[in-house]
């Protein structure tokens, strides 16, 4: 192999080592391989760049080439150029190792981005790309960072699921996934009790337990408020606002024209909204 002079002009070397015939026993395109990457780790990417592009000229059939290529290209900030080279990679040898070393260049790259849309995408496409040995390796990093995206893109639901996958908890997955079914296909009318936290908390909730619905027409805030007591103590409200609401429940205004009286606990959805429906 040769190796560049100190001081040896880069394009002089590459000019004078692709017109020698023999390069001791290893192809021209390898002793540009090689000397990129020791470029690369003598942290000098952009002349390592130069180099690993001329090899691939040479050769491109070379799977590690595109991915040293992706290496210095992430490391240069230059994520999208790194995802194509890896691309290549991929396609030309598609090993656990190319696949890991993608996953997480595009996992740094969703982790740099403002734009959370972006980020999304890419955080999905490298939980896809991830070999299914390395799965459990990487759950938590990468559906921990896919939960705080969805988080940030206001999907409280979606981004649970994710931080329950992260945590590898399949059982409250599925738990959540019912109550999710029920509040879309129940035929009952159902309510959610908020400002819990105001009075006992909402530890003291528990499936099929009843409370009383108490009208407040003379409430100066909402006139339509409904009190939720137990046993004569207030624990909450039913839910009347665009911060407490959830999907497919009834607000205190939606009900005020019923009779009310009481109301049964279902579930504590996504562990602040107690769910009930009215009896």
């Amino acid at each position: 192999m040769t190796e560049r002079q100190f001081g040896e002009n880069l394009d002089d070397w590459i000019v004078k080592t692709t017109e020698k015939s023999e390069v001791s026993s290893e192809s021209v395109s390898d002793v540009f391989f090689d000397e990129a990457k020791r470029l690369f780790e003598d942290s000098r990417a952009n002349e390592a760049l130069t180099l690993i592009n001329v090899a691939i000229e040479k050769d491109s059939e070379n799977f590690k080439y595109f991915t040293l290529k992706a290496e210095i290209l992430e490391s240069l900030n230059r994520y999208s150029e790194a995802d194509d080279a890896y691309s290549r990679a991929f396609k030309l040898n598609d090993i656990d190792k190319t696949r890991e070393k993608w996953a997480l260049m595009l996992y740094r790259w969703a982790n740099s981005l403002n734009d959370k849309t972006k980020a999304l995408k890419i955080i999905t496409g490298a939980i896809e790309i991830l070999p299914e040995t390395l799965k459990d390796t990487y759950r938590e990093k990468f559906w921990y960072l896919k939960g705080s995206i969805l988080d940030c893109l206001g999907q409280p639901i979606e981004s649970r699921i994710c931080y329950l996958k992260a945590e590898g908890f399949s059982d409250e997955i599925k738990e959540l996934e019912g109550q999710i079914e029920f509040l879309k296909s129940s035929k009952d009318t159902l309510i959610s009790i908020t400002g819990t936290r105001f009075y006992f908390g909402i530890e003291i909730f528990k499936p099929k337990m009843t409370v009383d619905l108490v009208k407040e027409p003379e409430n100066e805030h909402d006139p339509d408020a409904v009190r939720v007591e137990i046993d004569g103590e207030k624990v909450g409200y039913v839910a009347n606002s665009e911060y407490t609401l959830i999907e497919n429940i009834k607000s205190a205004s939606d009900i005020k024209d019923m009779d009310l009286k009481k109301a049964e606990v279902v579930f504590i959805y996504m562990d602040e909204h107690v769910i009930a429906k009215i009896i």
